[in-house]
């Protein structure tokens, strides 16, 4: 027999049984009888609907089986730990702090991301759910990020021009992706009506305005950067 046969020889030799020993351990003991109550308990819980899908079918292979294999068993206790009385005390501290101090600032953040593409399941969810509370580690990331800070700057901010005062929209505008319907209205007089909170941009002069082009009935959004002190090119109407 050759070396490299040899070495096949060994492979099959020895391989086999090694995978049947991993077969036999992943199916091996996982027959506790408080299983199926421990299911049953996670479920009673308030999940997300994949969360409950996957628990659920858990339970129905332990019904059927009367174990778990490793692979099941142990994404299971990281959702089960989630309802032990030191994680829920967490997550019922989390949800108050988020409900008191963080509501606002989310749904400000929520459109944004819904508009940009990013974050936006966890955005659907914050605007259309008044329920829902993001997971804390989510919210750390969708709002400490370089572009969340520069949104809420701009909100922040004290605007360049007030409600009720003379603006023009610049000559350049419309330019930017989104923006093309603006571009009928370069150089035109409007009023500022409000700042729009719910239109902000994550780059410097992002701050939101609700304006009302001379020759409009309804105001548009636009930011601030999109505006300027009227001069002698501002018309009234094209």
């Amino acid at each position: 027999m050759t070396g490299t046969n040899q070495i096949y020889a060994r492979q099959r030799h020895f391989g086999q049984p090694r995978y049947n020993s991993v077969v036999k351990a992943d199916k091996a003991d996982h027959t506790d009888p408080e299983l199926g109550n421990r299911l049953e308990k996670v479920l009673s819980q308030k999940l997300n609907p994949r969360t409950k899908e996957f628990v659920s079918s858990l339970k129905d292979f332990y019904e059927q089986r009367g174990y778990l294999t490793v692979g099941q068993l142990t994404p299971f206790e990281k959702i089960e730990s989630r309802f032990s009385p030191g994680e829920k005390a967490k997550l019922e501290a989390w949800e108050q702090e988020y409900r008191t101090q963080h509501l606002t600032t989310a749904k400000i953040l929520a459109q944004y991301y819904w508009k940009t593409g990013y974050w936006t399941t966890v955005a659907c969810r914050i605007l259309e759910d008044p329920d829902y509370v993001p997971p804390a580690f989510k919210w750390n990331k969708m709002s400490t990020n370089k572009y969340a800070q520069q949104v809420l700057r701009n909100v922040n901010d004290e605007p360049k021009f007030l409600r009720g005062t003379m603006v023009q929209l610049r000559s350049n505008v419309g330019k930017s992706q989104g923006t093309h319907y603006l571009q009928e209205l370069r150089n035109r007089l409007a009023f500022v009506i409000e700042y729009d909170d719910a239109n902000v941009g994550s780059t410097k002069g992002g701050k939101g305005y609700k304006i009302l082009p001379m020759g409009y009935s309804t105001p548009i959004s636009v930011l601030e950067r999109d505006l300027m002190k009227p001069n002698k090119r501002g018309v009234s109407a094209q």
